[in-house]
């Protein structure tokens, strides 16, 4: 079978993805497995192992053009889709807007997610219920095919040269040997920010000093985007190193690895760390962790959600307006910093 997969978006939800997209390559009746994929999460994407050739489109005008230039960008995509003649396809999103790209690129099956609705467009529709991970959601679209995730291993590729040069571009000019990462912001894509899932630059900040105080090294990670909650942070403690925007994708992944621990939000770094296999204090707020956390034994959920009638509150790609955040308010700093003794 030649299989096309769409996933769009979000450096997270991509490689919650890629235990699916492993199974689906090795299965003996897939010969070749095509990734339609956003510009911006080429980064994670383009080194995969498991995909055969990838097309990209413009997510930010998918996600936020007007109607007429959402339009033009489907049918141009679909167009050079359909020139590739797919016996498979699937919808990874639970969008069910994106089943009419698998329609227009000519796929002959296709599936994708039901929730409570008609699988428009669809030939088979899986659907989702209860609380559960996404990991095993994307394994359950194959099931249909007799296709089954035997390892639910998120992969990043990083080869050898890859960290070294990392470690000698940040690490050696610093002289870090033994550092904790502090990721404090993320929970960002090009679809939509997501602040209510942040932790805050005043907790981060205290952390770091409790960590700074016991002796140890503190590096802060994060896209441009975290910039301004990275300056807070370090103008409250001068002596964490901030490497926020200063490195791509594979650095930070390679910085992520060498690291004795990282606390970070739910956010894309925490799936690139779990990808990577670093050890991961991980604080929840909205989202249920059942979903989302890093599955890797040792790792550590942070949630309070459990002691309040509101949380979770996120459903379905959704988060409400929030304007007291109790279930992040409930995690302190020096829980946190008990926790980092563990490691």
């Amino acid at each position: 079978m030649k299989v096309l997969v769409i996933k769009i978006a979000a450096i997270g939800d991509f490689l919650m993805a890629t235990p699916a997209l492993r199974a689906l390559k090795l299965h003996g009746s897939v010969h070749s497995v095509t990734l339609l994929a956003g510009n911006s999460i080429a980064a994670v994407v383009q080194g995969n192992p498991h995909l055969d050739k990838i097309y990209y489109l413009d997510d930010a005008m998918i996600f936020k053009g007007s109607f007429l230039a959402k339009l033009a960008e489907v049918l141009k995509i679909s167009w050079r889709l359909r020139r590739e003649k797919f016996d498979l396809g699937f919808n990874f999103h639970r969008d069910w807007r994106f089943n009419i790209i698998l329609f227009l690129a000519g796929c002959k099956k296709r599936i994708g997610f039901v929730s409570g609705r008609k699988s428009w467009l669809l030939s088979e529709g899986v659907a989702i219920t209860g609380i559960k991970h996404h990991i095993f959601h994307y394994c359950d679209l194959l099931k249909g095919l007799g296709i089954f995730c035997l390892d639910f291993k998120m992969e990043f590729p990083l080869t050898e040269v890859v960290l070294n040069a990392a470690a000698a571009k940040f690490l050696q000019p610093e002289k870090l040997i033994d550092y904790v990462v502090l990721a404090p912001g993320g929970a960002a894509n090009v679809k939509e920010e997501m602040d209510s899932r942040r932790w805050g630059a005043e907790n981060y900040a205290a952390l770091a000093g409790l960590l700074i105080g016991a002796g140890r090294r503190v590096v802060l990670l994060g896209s441009g985007g975290d910039q301004k909650i990275a300056s807070l942070i370090k103008a409250a403690q001068p002596e964490v190193i901030d490497f926020c925007s200063q490195t791509n994708l594979a650095e930070a992944a390679a910085l992520l690895k060498k690291s004795r621990l990282v606390v970070c939000n739910d956010s894309g770094l925490m799936h690139l760390a779990a990808a990577v296999g670093a050890p991961i204090i991980a604080i929840f707020g909205p989202t249920h962790p059942e979903e989302k956390k890093p599955l890797s034994a040792g790792n550590i959920a942070v949630w309070k959600g459990e002691e309040l009638a509101c949380s979770p509150c996120y459903h379905d790609g959704r988060f409400p307006e929030c304007e007291h955040r109790n279930c992040l308010k409930k995690i302190s700093s020096q829980e946190i910093f008990e926790l980092t003794k563990k490691f």
